[in-house]
């Protein structure tokens, strides 16, 4: 079916109708069940523009607009149209690509860093500050805390809380090191956006 929604975003500069440019995402790529952002723009007035996919849900947001790839295709091509002189300005091709593998945080620990506390801490799934899909969202399912230095196997765990079971026997863990740092693993499962469930293991030394 095809998907039209009027466009006020992704344009570059001003320009008139038979001069009109896209503004794209980075690299001319969009993600598989994300969704991709596109800013309002200034500039022309730009309530006859439409985008038209078959390959894509295009949606409004608040203050943008969103290109959603749900389906097997490695490109997706979107149509840019202006509906009161019903003439096609431009088509765009973009390349889609699956969503990176994700990080895991213990608070605000990165997978293969230190723990400082765990006291107060979630899991957490997602991208660092720096990543173009800060946005993306990941929901913690469940995690599971694993430790050759952990005498007792932990349960799998419901949610992104750090239990106190968990803090209990990482401390205990812990003095019986004497002190030293020791290393453990988590296992989570996370749904992201796309409605995928990862799963991800993640070490972290505590």
């Amino acid at each position: 079916m095809k998907i039209v929604v009027g466009l006020l975003a992704c344009f570059i500069s001003s320009f008139s109708f038979g001069q009109v440019a896209l503004a794209m995402p980075e690299y001319n790529v969009v993600y598989r069940g994300y969704d991709n952002k596109f800013e309002i723009g200034a500039g022309a007035d730009t309530r006859f523009i439409v985008l038209e996919s078959t390959q894509a849900e295009v949606f409004r947001g608040d203050s943008c607009f969103y290109v959603r790839p749900n389906g097997p295709e490695k490109t997706i091509t979107v149509t840019m149209k202006n509906l009161k002189e019903n003439k096609v300005l431009k088509t765009y091709e973009f390349r889609v690509l699956n969503m990176p593998v994700p990080s895991v945080y213990v608070g605000s620990a990165l997978e293969g860093t230190t723990v400082v506390t765990l006291d107060n801490a979630d899991v957490r799934v997602g991208y660092e500050e720096t990543a173009v899909l800060q946005s993306a969202g990941f929901d913690v399912i469940s995690y599971e805390v694993t430790s050759v230095s952990i005498a007792n196997p932990l349960p799998s765990i419901t949610g992104s809380k750090i239990t106190p079971e968990v803090i209990e026997a990482l401390r205990k863990a812990k003095e019986a090191s004497k002190g030293k740092p020791i290393t453990f693993n988590l296992v989570v499962q996370a749904k992201g956006k796309d409605g995928l469930i990862r799963k991800r293991t993640a070490a972290f030394i505590y």
